[in-house]
């Protein structure tokens, strides 16, 4: 019979009697360029399967198999010579019973610690984080540049958590729950943000988006985290401001929040109020060091002092800005910036754009590494270091712009601003 009817008699795969044959668990007779699978093909088959079945593996199998058809064996001979494999086999059984009773045994102890530290946990007061008195001076109202006041709400040991910071021009944000929203965000939904639902985000989220996320890009995402560490490490951040522009899920934040002093602030911003209201709640179980202000708000209308900021972590932010907008995100954010302000950015770079590509072509231009270091050279960063990612064709659920026959990579840049020369 031919391969197609032996692999259907056999309930089996094609690929499955492919790769019998290869190991030579499977001879069939070739007549021109088809297979004949006879009843000995069959025997070999059910052979295979049984020995499988009590735990032998292919490398075994082919072993025993070759011992019967090159021996020649009487049946008594092949019951002596199968004994003594199975023997062997049954003693590695049983050792690997062992030292499966011993992992299991290790692991339920291992799991008794973690429960009994998940319930300790449960039992330590958490501090909502909020908007410290001493961090308003960071703020000026983006329309008439002019600082805010409190008008409403109460101050708890120095923390405004839920406040109304009014301007002179009468521009307001929203202090709620310790995030401070700006108009935009506000009052632009449907439905307040204090019955934001925040549901979609179970206990076991990161492990959805690890398992669901294809290994070679979550390889370049520990590549570039492992490369910012080092060199986010290696700068002075005693009494710095950073602003982190689309701070999103937090991957990035989470790992850098330890290397901030208590000396410093850190700015977390991002225009989505559920993932910023779902990180807060993460951030504050780690009870960080540093002064942290959750914002929610439009890149470009930042309600931010100008010249405040000494170190802005540009985490896929301009990126992100450039899937709708031709320009440059760091052109608008300048003006927040200190003269010698340190800079970190993550660049989505597409190596080729393939007809179906979701970027249009007016914006590809964002998403060219020539492009990118000729913004950053204009606005006087001179590059410390940079490096680039290898190429990944596959992203996870939250990567919804790849397309089959383009390669992404991300650009890391490390610089400062060129502090030039008054008048």
């Amino acid at each position: 019979m031919k391969i197609g009817q032996f692999a259907s008699k056999h309930n089996t795969s094609i690929d499955t009697i492919r790769h019998y044959m290869s190991l030579g668990l499977l001879i069939p007779e070739k007549d021109n360029a088809q297979y004949d699978f006879d009843e000995n093909c069959s025997h070999d088959f059910h052979e295979i399967t049984e020995l499988k079945k009590i735990g032998f593996t292919l490398n075994e199998i082919q072993q025993l198999i070759l011992y019967r058809r090159i021996g020649k064996l009487t049946e008594y001979d092949q019951r002596i010579t199968y004994t003594s494999f199975f023997e062997k086999k049954n003693e590695q059984i049983d050792h690997e019973i062992e030292k499966l009773n011993d992992m299991k045994l290790n692991l339920n102890r291992a799991l008794q610690e973690m429960k009994v530290k998940l319930d300790q946990d449960k039992t330590v007061k958490i501090e909502t984080i909020g908007v410290h008195l001493s961090s308003l001076e960071l703020f000026a109202c983006p329309v008439c540049h002019e600082p805010f006041e409190i008008t409403e709400g109460s101050i708890q040991k120095d923390i405004l958590v839920n406040a109304t910071l009014t301007c002179p021009c009468d521009y307001k944000l929203q202090i709620i729950d310790g995030i401070i929203y700006t108009p935009d965000v506000a009052n632009g939904e449907n439905h307040s943000i204090e019955s934001t639902d925040l549901s979609q985000y179970s206990e076991h989220y990161i492990d959805e988006y690890i398992n669901t996320t294809h290994m070679d890009y979550l390889k370049k995402l520990h590549a570039g985290l492992s490369w910012s560490l080092r060199h986010v490490s290696s700068e002075s951040l005693d009494g710095v401001v950073a602003l982190e522009l689309g701070s999103g899920h937090g991957y990035f934040m989470r790992h850098m929040l330890d290397r901030f002093p208590e000396s410093s602030t850190y700015i977390a911003v991002d225009h989505d109020p559920v993932k910023t209201m779902w990180l807060k709640r993460i951030v504050e179980r780690s009870h960080p060091k540093c002064k942290i202000i959750f914002l929610c708000s439009d890149f470009v209308s930042m309600p931010l002092k100008e010249g405040t900021i000494d170190v802005l972590l540009d985490i896929s932010g301009s990126s992100n800005f450039a899937f709708d907008h031709p320009e440059f995100l760091l052109e608008f954010v300048d003006p927040l910036l200190k003269r010698n302000v340190l800079l970190h950015g993550y660049y989505i770079l597409f190596e080729n754009f393939v007809s179906k590509s979701k970027i249009p072509l007016a914006l590809r231009d964002g998403f060219k590494i020539k492009q990118i270091k000729s913004h950053l050279k204009a606005l006087d960063y001179v590059c410390t270091d940079d490096f680039l990612s290898e190429p990944v064709k596959k992203g996870g659920p939250l990567e919804d712009y790849f397309v089959e026959g383009e390669s992404v990579r991300t650009y890391l840049y490390s610089g400062k601003k060129t502090i030039k020369p008054l008048g």
